[in-house]
């Protein structure tokens, strides 16, 4: 089995958690209240300028050149992405440009940033690969549940597009390259950060239906 075919049958369990967790099962459906949309909005912004520096350092730990554009593309990507919501969602709804992260977003953006400056490079792709899959199964699915017209579209549309899905294909394969040339240790490691990813994905996408906040 390719690293990657491991990779998604050890998180498959968890998953299928977040394919049935009130945010996503509601958001197909057009049901999710606005309220906690744009706080899952506001979320997203802050964790995408992360994301974007998380691939950007390791875009600037790669060797082969290819790989080292390819994350360069990933970074400038999510930067994009961020400024996209800010023009068009957070115009639309009024949102402060400046946004507070729950601990969960807090966590789940320094759990890859660490990774992406502290781990073996091979690890730190790991860390990020669950943003890029798991979102795109996410979305391939809920856009494949719609009935009638559903005002999260543009949001489904985006994820569940083409331009999106080269890009996950392409963090997909870097990954299995990367892992081939590994030692079976650093293998390992690479599965279990990736299921730690998958599950922090998780935990974002229930603090914005919960729309956790600090306690103190």
């Amino acid at each position: 089995m390719k690293w990657s075919e491991q990779a998604w049958e050890r998180v498959k369990p968890i998953y299928d958690e977040i394919l049935t967790m009130p945010f996503n099962t509601e958001l197909s459906k057009g049901t999710l209240p606005i309220e906690k949309f744009i706080f899952y909005l506001a979320q997203d912004a802050y964790y995408l300028l992360e994301f974007g520096r998380t691939l950007s350092t390791i875009s600037g730990r790669m060797q082969n050149a290819e790989q080292v554009m390819a994350f360069a593309g990933f970074s400038t990507g999510a930067i994009f992405a961020e400024r996209s919501l800010h023009e068009s969602y957070f115009v639309e709804y009024d949102l402060a440009p400046k946004v507070q992260p729950t601990p969960s977003t807090l966590l789940y953006t320094s759990y890859i940033l660490s990774e992406a400056a502290y781990a073996n490079v091979e690890v730190a792709v790991a860390a990020v690969l669950p943003c890029f899959w798991v979102y795109k199964a996410v979305g391939d699915y809920i856009f494949s549940q719609q009935t009638g017209e559903n005002p999260y579209k543009r949001w489904i549309d985006m994820y569940a597009g083409e331009d999106f899905a080269a890009a996950v294909e392409k963090a997909i394969d870097i990954a299995d390259q990367l892992a081939i040339q590994a030692s079976t240790a650093t293998q390992a490691k690479m599965l279990a950060t990736f299921e730690m990813a998958t599950r922090l994905e998780w935990m974002f996408w229930d603090s914005a239906y919960q729309m956790e906040s600090w306690k103190i």
